[in-house]
């Protein structure tokens, strides 16, 4: 189990770079303020895993070079798509993390709340690209309630 969470949390690191690339290369400056907001989901997840983890004796490092390179690599293959191609890109790309993360949680029997924090986390990404897809002005609010539960 301990296993689980600590693959979410190098998953956060993945995640932080992702968006980081998207927030300084992405052509459209207008959508800043969301690569902005996944960011903060991001870095605010990794750190509640880190400490809920380091408080189980497992340590977390700040880095790990193989996540920055996936990330670096994966966010520069869609660098070039127009916004509502990426968020199509993207909704297929994160469900099978969500249905996973999700099903973690419901089975969990230890560290529950670290396992329905990731998963809270990869639903309100999920949801906040399905709200993208559709349109929904408000879709950043499905990731600022993320941040205020957790922070």
């Amino acid at each position: 189990m301990i296993a689980q969470l600590y693959n979410a949390y190098l998953g956060e690191l993945y995640g932080i770079v992702f968006f980081k690339t998207f927030a300084e290369k992405y052509s459209d400056d207008s959508h800043n303020n969301k690569w902005q907001t996944l960011i903060k989901v991001e870095e605010l997840t990794a750190k509640c895993l880190k400490d809920g983890l380091e408080a189980l004796g497992h340590p977390c490092p700040g880095y790990d070079q193989e996540m920055e390179n996936k990330g670096l690599a994966d966010a520069n293959k869609w660098l070039a798509l127009p916004w509502q191609e990426l968020v199509d890109t993207m909704v297929p790309w994160v469900a099978p993390y969500q249905q996973r993360y999700q099903q973690q949680a419901d089975e969990a029997t230890e560290h529950r709340y670290l396992f329905t924090l990731v998963a809270d986390h990869e639903n309100a990404i999920y949801d906040y690209l399905l709200a993208e897809q559709r349109g929904d002005n408000s879709a950043l609010d499905i990731l600022t309630t993320f941040m205020n539960k957790y922070s």
